[in-house]
């Protein structure tokens, strides 16, 4: 089951909860009791390729020496 995080639409609390995707009704809010609303949530992703450092690609292509960071 994935988390989701919720932000209340009158205290303005911020909660994450577990809930089945199924779910087609958003729970209460903890503090109040009032209606909620879904947050977009952030992520971090490991990106192919990238460079280390945010420097940019040699003339040879790639940012790191032998091609390969050494950083991971």
């Amino acid at each position: 089951m994935p988390i989701y995080e919720y932000q209340c639409t009158a205290c303005g609390h911020r909660f994450e909860k577990l809930m089945s995707s199924s779910s087609v009704t958003d729970p209460a809010c903890p503090r109040c009791g009032k209606a909620t609303e879904k947050q977009l949530s952030t992520f971090a992703a490991k990106v192919e390729g990238a460079c280390c450092g945010g420097s940019e690609p040699s003339a040879g292509g790639s940012c790191c020496s032998g091609g390969s960071c050494g950083c991971h």
